[in-house]
C-alpha cells in the first residue's frame, strides 16, 4: 500500500512552512522522494504529474491549497485524480476522494471557498503593499489641500475663529472637509508654531 501513496506540497509555501507540511506528510507514513510539488506554471489546470501516478494511487496533501494554485485549479486536480481513479486525502480540510461523492462536494466547496476569500485578501494586501511601495498614497485624500492651509493660516492670522475658518474652506475645492478634520488640523498647526 505505501507503494502507492504520495503526497503533495504547494511550490508557493515559504522554506519553514515547506518542512512543516514535509513533517506532517512524513508523519502520515509518506518518504520525503514521494512528496510532489504543486506546479506553478498552470494555476487553473491539474498537475502535469498527476498523469504518471497509477489508478488507485493515494495523494495526500496537507490542505487543499497544495493540490494547486487556484479554487480553479483545485477543482480541475480533484475532477483528474477522480477520473484516474487516484485517491486524495487532504488532512486540513477533511477532504477524503474515497468517501462518497455526494457528502465530499460540500466539504470540497467549503475548503474552495475558505481559499478563495484568503487568496482575494492576500491579493488586496500584495497589491496595497506594491502601492506603497511605488509611494501611492493610500486611504482617502487629504482633506486639508495646500490651497485649504494657506487660506486657513491667512484668516487664523487674521483673527478668524475656527467655525468661520471652517465654513470658508468647505466651499474651496476639494475633497469634502468636515469641521473636525479642519479642527485637528488647526490644533496640529498651532502646536507646531509654539
Amino acid at each position: 500500500m505505501s507503494e502507492s501513496r504520495y503526497g503533495v506540497i504547494s511550490g508557493v509555501r515559504s522554506a519553514k512552512d515547506r518542512q512543516l507540511a514535509i513533517a506532517r506528510l512524513a508523519s502520515e507514513g509518506i518518504p520525503t522522494d514521494r512528496i510532489l510539488r504543486a506546479d506553478p506554471e498552470e494555476p487553473n489546470a491539474p498537475p502535469v504529474w498527476l498523469n504518471d501516478l497509477s489508478a488507485d494511487a493515494e495523494l495526500i496533501a496537507p490542505s487543499l491549497s497544495d493540490l494547486n494554485l487556484s479554487t480553479q485549479g483545485i477543482a480541475a486536480t480533484v475532477e483528474a485524480a477522480r477520473e484516474l481513479s487516484i485517491h486524495i486525502r487532504c488532512l486540513d480540510d477533511a477532504f477524503d476522494s474515497r468517501n462518497d461523492w455526494q457528502s465530499q462536494i460540500g466539504t470540497l466547496l467549503t475548503g474552495l471557498n475558505r481559499l478563495d476569500r484568503k487568496g482575494f485578501s492576500d491579493r488586496t494586501k500584495i497589491a496595497l503593499q506594491e502601492a506603497k511601495a511605488r509611494g501611492q498614497r493610500l486611504g482617502r485624500k487629504p482633506s486639508m489641500t495646500d490651497l485649504r492651509k494657506a487660506v486657513a493660516i491667512q484668516m487664523i492670522e487674521a483673527g478668524y475663529k475656527g467655525t468661520k475658518i471652517w465654513k470658508t474652506l468647505a466651499v474651496l475645492e476639494g475633497p469634502p472637509i468636515s469641521q473636525s478634520a479642519y479642527y485637528l488640523w488647526q490644533k496640529t498647526w498651532l502646536a507646531e508654531r509654539k
